[in-house]
C-alpha cells in the first residue's frame, strides 16, 4: 500500500539546504504560497519547524523565546493548535516575521 505524500514530507528535504538568506526566502515565499492555497495552520506549523531545524537547537529556541521546550515540540505537531503568543514568540526568535493581509475575497 502507497503511504500518501504529505506537503510536509517535501519540505524537510529544505532543511539542509536553507542555508543562505536567499534560500530561506525562497522557502517561506513557497510556505505562505502553500498556506494561503490550502489555508491550513498545519502548513505554517511544519514551515517553522523546518526553519527551526535548520537554525539548530531547539532548546535554546524555546529558552530565547520563554516558551516551555516541549510546547515548542507540541507546536510543531500536526493538527496541533498552539497559542498565537507561543507561534508569534517562535517566530520572532527564528527571525520570521507574521504579517496581515488582505484576502481577494475581501470587498
Amino acid at each position: 500500500m502507497k503511504r500518501k505524500i504529505e506537503l510536509t514530507d517535501v519540505w524537510e528535504t529544505f532543511v539542509t539546504e536553507l542555508n543562505t538568506p536567499k534560500k530561506m526566502k525562497e522557502f517561506i515565499d513557497g510556505a505562505n504560497k502553500a498556506y494561503n492555497m490550502t489555508q491550513d495552520p498545519d502548513v505554517i506549523f511544519s514551515a517553522l519547524r523546518i526553519i527551526a531545524m535548520a537554525n539548530g537547537n531547539i532548546s535554546k529556541l524555546a529558552r530565547n523565546a520563554k516558551v516551555e521546550r516541549r510546547s515548542v515540540y507540541n507546536m510543531f505537531k500536526k493538527g496541533s493548535n498552539p497559542t498565537f503568543r507561543n507561534v508569534a514568540s517562535i517566530s520572532q526568535n527564528l527571525g520570521v516575521n507574521i504579517h496581515l493581509s488582505l484576502s481577494s475575497t475581501c470587498n
